[in-house]
């Protein structure tokens, strides 16, 4: 790996763009802050290849050459936890990067633990501990120090590193495309998008409302999240969930009302109250939306009887696969399939081959499960072999 250059000038960067711009992948990753604003400050962008690592700095600096560059298509861009960098990159140019290779994703189909820390997996798989003494640094004051440059380059150099080695794993698994559908999310705008009407649907408190009172939480968050859209604060600075929720309970109809519940300022009954108060009324005349409701299963303690077995079944599978049992099958998946439900991702993708075949099996009785020798012996049935 060749030294770090730290980018803060266009003509660095020009030059820079110009050296990865024919590059197969790229290894990214980003600082921010967001203490204070509801958008992302981008504070930094790290980059490596196997031989290239740089930091560019995009408070100083024009980033849209390296912008051109991240958003080709030819380019595989490679993340440890996307979701979050993504985010960044759907906020200044209206769309996420694609497409991109996920290390955290992808850690647990090679038998690595679930949601594995970027330090954890490093450890894990090349054998280097990573310092942890710049993890609550403010990127967005300058200068910085060469220790912090230091430790923000380590988040690319070895994430360069890990991507050809668990590549290649893969390719000998024959797993890569297991990973396709996941990668391919990540990819989507729809997962970074918040629109304001949907805001409501954050709040877990919404589903114990109800009528008028679920159709004024649903207009106030909504207007809320447009508010803190437009001037880019946190959305809570505004007003927080849990006094939306006691507004919308009780429906006040005038600001005197208002101003009773406990934790709105003055401030805000003066600046916002009158508006909140006609909100409310506006929302008590129309019928909330539809609220997805989730399947609820009955489960009786025979179905979590079985559900054990099955579990245990999915685990004997997923060690003799190498692979996190935790990427196989969740207990709700489990409890699906013994309710009679087929139309599910354990029966439709890579996973129906690996185990979801053998559970059905054993869902029919024709799989016989025994212990020899402290082991889990799982077998046809008799009658079936």
């Amino acid at each position: 790996m060749s030294q770090i250059q730290y980018i803060d000038t266009p003509e660095q960067l020009l030059s820079f763009c110009e050296r990865i711009k024919q590059v197969p992948w790229l290894a990214i990753d980003t600082e921010f802050q967001r203490e204070k604003t509801y958008r992302s400050i981008l504070a930094l962008i790290q980059i490596a290849t196997p031989d290239l690592v740089a930091i560019i700095d995009p408070l100083v600096c024009d980033i849209k050459p390296l912008l051109d560059v991240l958003y080709d298509e030819k380019i595989l861009k490679i993340f440890h936890a996307a979701r979050q960098d993504q985010e960044i990159f759907y906020d200044w140019c209206g769309k996420p990067l694609s497409p991109v290779f996920d290390t955290q994703v992808a850690a647990p189909i090679l038998g690595l633990p679930e949601q594995a820390g970027y330090g954890r997996l490093v450890e894990a798989m090349l054998g280097v501990q990573l310092g942890k003494a710049h993890s609550r640094t403010d990127w967005i004051r300058r200068p910085l120090s060469q220790d912090q440059i230091d430790y923000a380059a380590d988040d690319v150099i070895y994430l360069a590193k890990l991507y050809p080695l668990m590549q290649q794993q893969l390719i000998e698994k024959d797993r890569l495309d297991w990973l396709a559908p996941e990668f391919a999310k990540l990819c989507k705008s729809s997962l970074y998008a918040n629109p304001p009407a949907l805001a409501w649907k954050r709040m877990r408190a919404a589903k114990r409302l109800k009528g008028a009172s679920l159709s004024s939480l649903q207009k106030m968050a909504e207007w809320r999240e447009a508010l803190a859209q437009q001037k880019n604060i946190p959305r809570g600075w505004l007003v927080k969930d849990e006094i939306l929720i006691e507004v919308a309970k009780l429906k006040p109809s005038d600001t005197q009302v208002l101003a009773s519940i406990r934790g709105i300022s003055d401030k805000f009954i003066e600046k916002y109250g009158n508006q909140l108060i006609s909100i409310i009324a506006n929302a008590s005349d129309q019928k909330p939306s539809t609220q997805e409701k989730p399947s609820s299963l009955k489960v009786s303690e025979k179905d979590e009887a079985i559900a054990d077995l099955l579990m245990a079944q999915v685990r004997l599978n997923a060690e003799r696969a190498g692979i996190n049992p935790s990427s196989v099958a969740s207990r709700k998946e489990l409890l699906q399939l013994i309710h009679g439900q087929r139309d599910i991702a354990l029966l439709n993708d890579w996973r129906k081959e690996m185990v979801g075949e053998a559970l059905l099996s054993t869902l029919e009785g024709k799989s016989h499960f025994s212990i020899a020798a402290g082991e889990l012996i799982i077998q046809p049935a008799q009658n079936e072999v």
